[in-house]
């Protein structure tokens, strides 16, 4: 009875696996190592979401290294959010990118510290995002490339926080292939006047925001897989389950019982 009704159940409501997440967020004020220690990060395919959100009472000296899988990636750096101490040539407060070849740097980005405020979306009447809103500075002035190599640093350095000061930093980093043909656009989608190519969901999340999907791409490849339906009765279908068994097991036992009262009453069992 178990078995047959567990096969029914699984026929009628299969269950689908979670998607796994695009991108994996990583906290600075825990991920940064001890004294400017260098802390590698292999980030394969997936993106990741740099945050700090902190008062820092001592100075904080970040140093991250990132990995890719593949030589035919690059990395895609988007400031979202930057809100440290601006000074002359970034003397105090500044990030930075670059790249080295053993222990040696071999480029360095411009060091970054002007105030970057939070990008917003914008939507239509129907509330469909067809843009967003980059503020005062520019999605190509928020934005680094990295296509030389699979590997790229990170610098992040903070001096103690002033008068409570809160220091907020919020950085996307985001694999592409570097080309990609028509055969690739069911799964990537490339940025407008570029070469770069971004997986599809990174869009649907808005972690890339060089280009918004159209109605018809956020429909086709952006309509989120349900979870819920193959587990949503799993309990109740496992109580009713267990409760058949019980009954049936009971009912099993009383025939077995009135059986054996009607053997026990029968003439010839007592001749016997």
């Amino acid at each position: 009875m178990f078995p047959l009704l567990l096969l029914v159940y699984l026929q009628a409501s299969p269950i689908h696996p979670l998607p796994s997440s695009p991108y994996t967020s990583y906290i600075l004020e825990q991920t940064c190592g001890q004294g400017g220690s260098k802390q590698s990060l292999y980030l394969n395919s997936q993106a990741a979401v740099f945050t700090f959100n902190s008062t820092n009472r001592r100075k904080l000296d970040c140093h991250l290294e990132l990995h890719l899988h593949s030589k035919s990636l690059g990395f895609s750096v988007f400031i979202e959010t930057l809100k440290i101490d601006r000074s002359s040539g970034c003397s105090r407060d500044f990030l930075q990118f670059g790249r080295d070849k053993f222990v040696i740097t071999t480029h360095l980005s411009k060091k970054y510290c002007d105030t970057i405020e939070h990008s917003a979306n914008i939507t239509d009447e129907n509330g469909a995002l067809v843009g967003y809103d980059f503020k005062d500075i520019s999605f190509p002035r928020r934005e680094y490339i990295e296509s030389n190599d699979v590997e790229m640093d990170i610098w992040l350095e903070l001096q103690p926080a002033q008068n409570n000061q809160i220091k907020e930093v919020k950085l996307v980093v985001a694999p592409f292939r570097k080309s990609c043909n028509e055969e690739d656009g069911e799964y990537y989608k490339q940025c407008p006047g570029t070469s770069r190519c971004f997986r599809r969901q990174f869009f649907c999340d808005n972690i890339v925001k060089c280009a918004v999907l159209t109605t018809e791409e956020m429909s086709r490849f952006c309509v989120k897989t349900s979870v819920s339906g193959g587990f949503m009765y799993l309990p109740v279908i496992i109580i009713v389950i267990v409760m058949v068994i019980i009954t049936t097991t009971l009912i099993g036992f009383g025939i077995k019982m009135v059986i054996n009262h009607f053997k026990g009453n029968d003439p010839q069992s007592l001749e016997t």
